[in-house]
């Protein structure tokens, strides 16, 4: 921290504050700085229109403070300044130490001032005191249109604490003494002049001897009057100059007392002048010590602040730098968060709408299985009447062709089966030249009273292509007709040489009415199994290996919808458990 007293922190307010002090016009009349708390930063305390009574109360014990005042000279009723340096007597020691040097770079601050006051206690500020001060300094002790004129004293090389030495008036004394003793009488007080009449002059002179003894008497008392008159005049001559011997004795020790006076104050106005150069020339060694001490404190603390401005300018961008990476990772997490809720909205809406889909589709595949089943059933319960009831009339026609033909049958068994291999050879003829034959590559087991059952390796003959997927045909030994799926059976080409004509056959059998085969069933789409599952949920199917799933539907990509092997069981089954078949 510097030692110096630093303006620039309030320079702005201190500066106002002081012009509307210097400023007659202004009522501000007084002001008063402290220090901001810890520094050395000058500050405006306070200021007021108040006079000196109200600055006395700001003063503070425990702070250095400089005020300036604007004050009335009681002599000449113009404005004077008065700078106050107060010290407290409550001021830590370490700061007091910086008191003189603040002290005298505050004054000149304040540039010009016509009092300076030190003050550590309250009784140094006291306003009258003050005034008093200002009063003393004015130098002529005079008021403006408050006293008559009047002449001026002789100017002396000490005006200001010269009095004028009154001279005696020797007339006026001497007046003065005749008032007191009176004016002497005069000589002729009781002297009656003697009234003649003009008379001619030879009567005159012959008078004169006639009056002699008159005439001596007057002589005489006129000398006697003449000299009391010459005895008076010669005390009064002896007391002028016993009175001027007094006032010239009375000049001559004032004239020494003012001439001792004046060396004296001589004499104290040189040491004062002298102790005035001395403490000139100490305040100016002391000023540039002072001013050399400044500079190197003002140049560390320039340096120190410029170190302290680079470093707070470093700290303030590595502070900005991290701010604006810590501003843009939160943007990031932010958007990042944003992003990852409204994917999750999204998904959680997206899954909720599919599982509000696949429960409605399921639902309704539900609904739309239970329903085909339904009418399955009806359709296979209306078959299988059916069925019974075109058995029961077959058998009630076979038993009647029967009973017609039980002897004609009985006596001709041999012809019959003479007939029955004649019937094979011409269902092998008819397979050669009319017919397809084809070898069954898997067994196959009836599921419909309409189909034929297959075992590996047999010749089915006859085949007629009833449908894409299924086939009707004769079993190798005539015994067995019906459907069955194409894709378990292979076609066998047609051999190139035909066997020989078996001999003709002896007179058939009347003939035998055969059922005709039941159109087959549209499946819809199925699909071959091509590993094993077992049902986890209730609306699924179970199935094996190289079963078959009818009425297939999509009812997303990895879970169909079909008929299990059973031909009753509708579910749901993994996609790709199986292999369409087209």
């Amino acid at each position: 921290m510097s030692f110096q007293v630093n303006f620039n922190t309030h320079g702005a307010d201190l500066n106002a504050a002081y012009q509307a002090v210097l400023n007659d016009n202004d009522p501000v009349n007084w002001l008063i700085y402290s220090y901001d708390k810890g520094t050395n930063d000058l500050r405006v305390q306070g200021t007021g229109d108040g006079g000196l009574e109200e600055l006395y109360d700001e003063f503070n014990d425990g702070k250095i403070q400089f005020a300036y005042a604007r004050v009335k000279d009681p002599n000449t009723e113009l404005p004077k300044y008065v700078f106050v340096a107060w010290c407290g007597s409550g001021v830590p020691e370490t700061r007091k130490g910086f008191f003189n040097s603040h002290l005298s770079e505050v004054s000149k601050f304040f540039k010009s001032f016509h009092v300076q006051i030190n003050a550590r206690d309250e009784a140094d500020v006291e306003p009258d005191l003050i005034i008093k001060r200002v009063a003393e300094s004015s130098g002529a002790k005079y008021s403006v249109h408050k006293e008559k004129a009047r002449a001026q004293p002789a100017v002396t090389p000490v005006g200001s604490v010269y009095q004028k030495t009154e001279i005696p008036d020797i007339a006026a004394m001497q007046r003065e003494s005749m008032k007191k003793e009176g004016p002497p009488k005069p000589v002729g007080t009781n002297y009656e002049p003697v009234q003649t009449a003009p008379k001619p002059l030879a009567a005159r002179w012959g008078g004169v001897q006639t009056q002699d003894s008159g005439a001596v008497s007057i002589r005489a008392e006129r000398e006697k009057a003449e000299r009391e008159l010459r005895e008076r005049e010669e005390q009064l001559a002896r007391e002028r100059e016993r009175q001027e011997r007094n006032i010239e004795e009375e000049r001559r020790r004032q004239e020494e007392a003012e001439a001792r006076r004046h060396a004296a104050e001589e004499a104290a106005q040189r040491e004062r002048e002298e102790a005035e150069r001395q403490r000139r020339e100490q305040a100016a060694a002391e000023a540039r010590a002072h001013e050399e001490e400044r500079k190197r404190l003002a140049a560390e603390e320039q340096e120190r602040q410029r170190r302290a401005a680079e470093e707070r300018e470093r700290q303030q961008r590595e502070a900005e730098e991290r701010e604006r990476q810590q501003r843009e990772a939160e943007e990031r997490e932010r958007q990042q968060r944003e992003t990852e809720e409204r994917e999750r909205q999204q998904r959680e809406i997206e899954e909720r709408e599919r599982q509000r889909r696949d429960t409605e589709e399921r639902e309704k595949q539900q609904k739309e299985a239970e329903e085909r089943q339904r009418k399955q059933r009806e359709a296979e319960q209306r078959e299988k009447q059916q069925r019974e009831a075109e058995e029961r009339e077959r058998q009630q026609r076979e038993a009647e062709k029967a009973r017609r033909q039980e002897e004609e049958l009985m006596a001709q068994q041999q012809a019959v089966n003479a007939v029955q291999h004649q019937a094979l050879d011409t269902t092998a003829h008819a397979q050669g030249t009319n017919g397809l034959s084809a070898v069954v590559l898997f067994g196959y087991e009836a599921a419909e009273s309409n189909e034929m059952t297959l075992i590996e390796g047999e010749t089915i003959l006859q085949i007629d292509q009833v449908d894409e997927g299924w086939w009707f045909g004769v079993g190798d030994d005539g015994k067995k007709q019906g459907l069955f799926p194409a894709n378990y059976v292979q076609i066998l080409e047609e051999e190139e040489e035909q066997e020989p004509m078996a001999p003709p056959p002896p007179p058939p059998m009347p003939p035998v009415s055969q059922p005709t085969p039941t159109p087959k069933e549209d499946l819809g789409q199925t699909a071959i199994a091509l590993y094993d599952y077992a049902a986890g949920e209730d609306n699924e199917i179970s199935f094996k290996e190289s079963e078959i799933i009818t009425h297939i539907e999509f009812v997303s990509e990895d879970w169909w919808q079909g008929v299990g092997p059973d031909g009753t069981t509708v579910g749901l089954f993994p996609a790709n458990y199986v292999e369409l078949q087209h």
